[in-house]
C-alpha cells in the first residue's frame, strides 16, 4: 500500500514538473497542458502554468 501511495505522489509530481519545465518548449505538449491541465493546475497554484503562458506570449492570462 505504501508503494502505491509513493507511486501516485511521484506521478503527480512528474506531471507538475513536466508542465513547468518540458511543456513550455514543446508546442503540442504546451497546447495540451494549456487547454486541458492548466484549468486544474491553476486551482493548486497559478505559478505552475506560468511558464506555459509566458511561452505562448501571455495568451490566456
Amino acid at each position: 500500500m505504501r508503494n502505491l501511495l509513493l507511486l501516485l505522489i511521484l506521478v503527480a509530481a512528474g506531471f507538475v514538473l513536466v508542465a513547468m519545465y518540458v511543456a513550455p518548449t514543446q508546442p503540442q505538449l504546451r497546447a495540451w497542458y494549456r487547454d486541458n491541465a492548466c484549468v486544474h493546475l491553476d486551482k493548486v497554484s497559478p505559478q505552475i502554468c506560468a511558464p506555459i503562458r509566458q511561452a505562448d506570449g501571455g495568451q490566456g492570462a
